[in-house]
């Protein structure tokens, strides 16, 4: 399967299973504490409601996409164009849910996607200079006369500021638990290599090694703390504020992308990273 088409499914499922997971938990009510009995009754509401069963159903189509994204591309590209979604994410919020986006909601995401576009570009402007690269030192690599440099790799370190309340501190956890899932997860890819979606017996091979697979099972469970972060969070805010913040997720995600999985950091993803975290900076003003 091309791989845009798998990134458009991919922003496509996990914004609707945002979607469908706020309608459910919207008629749930207010968290307002972790007691047993709370607790319980959160659970079976979880298991009972057929919105909750959607949204569900629809990440993990988002998730099966994403793992087989990241089989394929690097960590770091794929997570930024993932981000896209918050575009179609306030869309549907807003018309669906009918949340109230304020004019700095509606800029944070214009501006998260802006970061998506430089990114995607600076790729795409890249993969054309490789190509033409390749044809280059294929020309000359007879001649025996050409060295290449070494590429120069560059770091991030964004420290975001946020004042500490019950939202904040959920979204931190919600982060942290999904960036260190996203780097589980991708170092699990790399060892099982490509997943291809056109031949079944590949396909299910492929996934025999991903459930067995001791980095993905981590993987897994941090995201299974990023989902009960989240939907807590979405009885206390709107979808609509609380995706574009989980955003600052992806400077830790691309720090382990670059230290952790060796992954090369381009110019042009850094500015995208470094306007991303503007949006996510701006967003922060109106929760």
């Amino acid at each position: 399967m091309n791989n845009i088409l798998i990134l458009v499914l991919l922003v496509t499922t996990q914004v609707l299973g945002d979607i469908w997971l706020s309608q459910g938990m919207k008629m749930f009510g207010e968290v307002k504490s972790f007691s047993l009995s709370v607790g319980g009754e959160l659970i079976v509401y979880v298991l009972a409601n057929p919105w909750i069963w959607l949204g569900v159903v629809s990440l993990i189509l988002a998730l099966l996409l994403y793992l087989t994204a990241i089989s394929r591309l690097d960590l770091s590209y794929v997570l930024p164009i993932r981000s896209l979604g918050y575009v179609l994410n306030a869309i549907l919020a807003w018309s669906i849910l009918d949340e109230h986006i304020s004019y700095l909601r509606w800029l944070s995401t214009l501006t998260i996607a802006v970061g998506v576009f430089i990114i995607t570009w600076s790729e795409s402007k890249k993969l054309s200079k490789t190509n033409n690269l390749s044809k280059f030192l294929e020309q000359k690599r007879k001649a025996n006369w050409w060295k290449l440099k070494r590429p120069i790799n560059f770091s991030l370190f964004l420290f975001p500021g946020t004042l500490i309340s019950k939202t904040w501190l959920g979204l931190l956890t919600l982060v942290f638990a999904d960036s260190a899932g996203d780097i589980f997860m991708a170092k699990g890819m790399k060892q099982i290599g490509k997943v291809s979606l056109l031949s079944r017996s590949k396909m299910l091979k492929s996934f025999r090694s991903i459930l067995t697979n001791p980095l993905i099972g981590v993987g897994i469970a941090c995201y299974g703390l990023s989902f009960l972060a989240f939907i807590c969070l979405l009885t206390w805010a709107d979808v609509s504020f609380i995706r574009p913040a989980t955003a600052m997720g992806y400077v830790f995600s691309i720090l382990g992308a670059h230290y952790i999985l060796k992954e090369k950091m381009t110019l042009g993803r850094l500015t995208g990273i470094a306007v991303i975290g503007m949006g996510v900076g701006i967003i922060s003003l109106t929760g």
